[in-house]
């Protein structure tokens, strides 16, 4: 398996030589950094004086900014003000006071039911929502989405400002009811132990083995929250980079999951070399070098990647866990005499650590305990209210695609103040990885672009076959669209392949050009959809079912859409009945080229070779009435002789509407694989438009075995 996804889908590339001799195009940034223009950087800064209250006065000459430690002029200095002052600010020269009330529309808000005990967010239910309402009416537009098992980051409700829907939106969070199941595992008192030697009991004795299995249960699991908390967030990340100005974020959570237990470990007298072991076990996978390192990669250092992202595009993370300690506490108090094998507190205190770094890095804050949301209400209203805004030049003339630390200073005594540490001065291409993860991630919330794409499997051998993927891409609103102008358009395309339970995972990326000529501009004028194919090297895929999911990046646009399928790999060795493998509408046009093996498809472009033609395959099931389109099958058939009489029939509203004529333009049949290759001319004239299922029949005319297949239809 691993060495066919080493040479999963090597995709050709039309126009090679085109795109060589491209220049990349300069595209726009966020407002936050103007990199391309004048590679300005901005710095907001939350300034807090003694009484607790947002300070107003400060000045330019009261800040100090350093980047990788060293000092670097200011620019400029804002004080951005984000509602109606309820005090007047003192008149100084040196400070502007910029009233953006758009920017003040916008809070996130994210229930994170992956990590966060259900009965503990019921409880705070009520005042979670109070809170909220507070925030509408101080004019905020609030988004609610949850960080679900199954969905990955879910969108509840999308801006909003009415209190109703916001209260519906808090009460659909689900929380989690197994991570207190889970973790109950690892209260086991210390009798599992021998604590005056250190050492695990036999592992041959039963307690042992149970021992053993469930403090690696519960790591498994924890490793599984943590890939999915940081693949959802990284998804929200890249949802709101693009939103103008600081973009405050509440993540309400019970805390990241921690996958090191070696502090753990070390403090109850337990072997240091197994904890160890463990640790470098626990790494997760990031396929797409989101994060900017590649293989395996430690949980901290993901965490802290994952903060610099953030801190890259303005993103400032306040957390709130709705959980009480006191259950905490209690079984220590239990178990006094008897030590527990790990300790529950401490495992919470490290996810709390890690929430709190997310937030207290990002500039915002972390509210737990008893008083949390006394202290949410100060410190919104506050943060809400003002940001300063400084500005400087780095001295890089150019991006260079790595992290600079920032640091700002305050001369004014007295004044405590948060701003962001540091930014990625990102390149296209890691731009461009970014969204292409995040949109593999989580599809649903990726539709910009409108367009149509399938994999299908072409068989070669029993055991082997080509994925062929056929997309259709509509010309007028993605491929001439508003490029009038332009005579080159690049068309990126990633498509991310994984078996159901994500043992084996891959992505690959395309570049789809266009020459815009004035000749291919009348030829597609007139079209609805330009179809695209192409196809993988023979692979040996032995799962019986695929999650395959397209994305498409229109880099001049900086938009991004999305199509997500379920591939059913068949299975062909035990197979003892006939059945249709693929059905595959297309159109034939002549081919002059010969040496092409009959019933191969073209690395090139693509395409079908049959007899003296070419099939291009259509990327949708629907086409004007005509008398030519083709249909192109794959049957299996255990017999080496086929002999199957084909009946093509069109049903609506359960009833058959009519027979279509049909020829067979080319046919072949597969010894190796027991694969019937055959294409067939249909004729669609009589029928009037509309909605059909076709329905494919065929029978054995050696056994008078029948077969069927349906495909839903669309006649234009």
């Amino acid at each position: 398996m691993k060495k066919s996804f080493l040479t999963f889908l090597v995709f050709i590339l039309i126009s090679l030589g085109i795109l060589y001799g491209l220049n990349k195009q300069q595209k726009s940034l966020q407002p936050e950094e103007h990199e391309v223009l004048v590679r300005l950087v901005l710095v907001d800064v939350i300034a807090v004086d003694k009484k607790g209250d947002f300070a107003t006065d400060l000045t330019k000459d009261d800040f100090e900014i350093y980047e990788d430690g060293k000092r670097i002029p200011i620019d400029s200095l804002e004080l951005i003000s984000l509602k109606e002052p309820e005090f007047e600010i003192p008149e100084i020269e040196e400070i502007k006071v910029t009233d953006v009330p758009g920017r003040k529309k916008r809070f996130f808000v994210i229930f994170d039911s992956i990590n966060t005990i259900k009965r503990m967010l019921d409880r705070s239910r009520n005042r979670i929502i109070e809170k909220l309402v507070s925030l509408v009416k101080l004019g905020e537009e609030i988004m609610i989405l949850e960080l679900d098992d199954k969905k990955g980051m879910n969108i509840l409700q999308h801006f909003t400002s009415d209190e109703e829907l916001i209260a519906q939106a808090v009460n659909k969070a689900s929380g989690n009811i197994w991570i207190e199941k889970s973790s109950e595992t690892l209260s086991t008192p210390g009798i599992l132990l021998r604590p005056e030697s250190g050492k695990h009991q036999r592992s041959d004795t039963a307690i042992s083995r149970f021992q053993e299995f469930s403090r690696y249960a519960y790591q498994f699991e924890t490793r599984v929250r943590f890939e999915k908390t940081i693949n959802s967030l990284l998804t929200l990340l890249n949802m709101i980079k693009d939103y103008p100005g600081r973009k405050p974020v509440l993540y309400i959570s019970g805390g990241m999951p921690a996958l090191s237990f070696e502090e753990l470990y070390s403090s109850r007298n337990i072997d240091v070399a197994i904890a160890r072991s463990e640790v470098a076990a626990s790494k997760v996978l990031d396929p797409f070098r989101v994060l900017q390192k590649s293989g395996r990669r430690g949980g901290q250092s993901i965490i802290n990647d994952l903060i610099h992202f953030a801190n890259s595009h303005n993103i400032t993370f306040y957390s709130l866990d709705p959980d009480n300690y006191l259950k905490y506490v209690l079984p220590d108090i239990a178990f006094d005499n008897f030590p527990r094998q790990v300790d529950v507190a401490e495992i919470k205190l490290n996810e709390l650590t890690n929430l709190k770094f997310l937030a207290l890095d990002t500039g915002g804050e972390a509210m737990h305990g008893a008083n949390k949301f006394e202290y949410f209400q100060k410190i919104i209203d506050r943060d809400l209210t003002y940001y300063y805004e400084l500005s400087y030049y780095p001295e890089r003339d150019k991006v260079d695609g790595k992290y600079h630390k920032i640091k700002v200073k305050v001369n004014k005594p007295g004044i405590k103040i948060r701003f962001r540490k540091g930014y990625y001065d990102y390149s296209d291409e890691q731009r461009e990885s970014l969204i292409f993860a995040s949109a593999s991630y989580n599809p649903s919330l990726f539709n910009q672009i409108p367009f149509d794409a399938r994999v299908v499997p072409f068989i070669n051998r029993k055991n082997e076959c080509i994925l062929w993927m056929n997309l259709a891409l509509p010309v007028q609103e993605l491929i001439l669209g508003d490029s009038d102008a332009r005579e080159m358009k690049i068309l990126k395309l990633n498509m991310w392949v994984e078996d159901i339970k994500k043992e084996d995972t891959f992505s690959t990326q395309v570049n789809i050009p266009f020459v815009l000529t004035p000749s291919f501009r009348d030829r597609l004028k007139n079209s609805k959809y330009f179809g695209y194919n192409t196809r993988s090297q023979r692979l040996k895929l032995k799962k019986d079912k695929y999650r395959v999911i397209f994305a498409l990046y229109d880099e001049s646009r900086g938009e991004i859409g999305t199509v997500e399928q379920m591939l059913d790999m068949p299975s062909l060795k035990d197979e003892k009945d006939p059945r249709v493998i693929s059905a595959i509408f297309g159109q034939l046009v002549e081919s002059k080229k010969g040496g092409i093996k009959p019933f191969s498809i073209s690395q090139q472009d693509g395409t079908l070779q049959v007899s003296q033609f070419k099939f291009y395959p259509l990327g949708l099931n629907q086409f004007k009435r005509r008398k030519d389109i083709s249909l192109f099958l794959q049957v299996y058939s255990p017999q080496k002789k086929v002999a199957f009489k084909p009946r093509f029939s069109l049903i609506q509203n359960s009833k058959e509407q009519g027979i279509l004529l049909s020829e067979v333009m080319d046919e072949s049949f597969n010894k190796k694989a027991g694969i019937w290759n055959v294409v067939f001319k249909l004729n669609f004239e009589g029928f009037s438009e509309g909605d059909y299922t076709l329905r494919i029949g065929l029978t054995d005319s050696s056994t008078n075995q029948g077969i069927e297949k349906k495909l839903q239809i669309k006649i234009l």
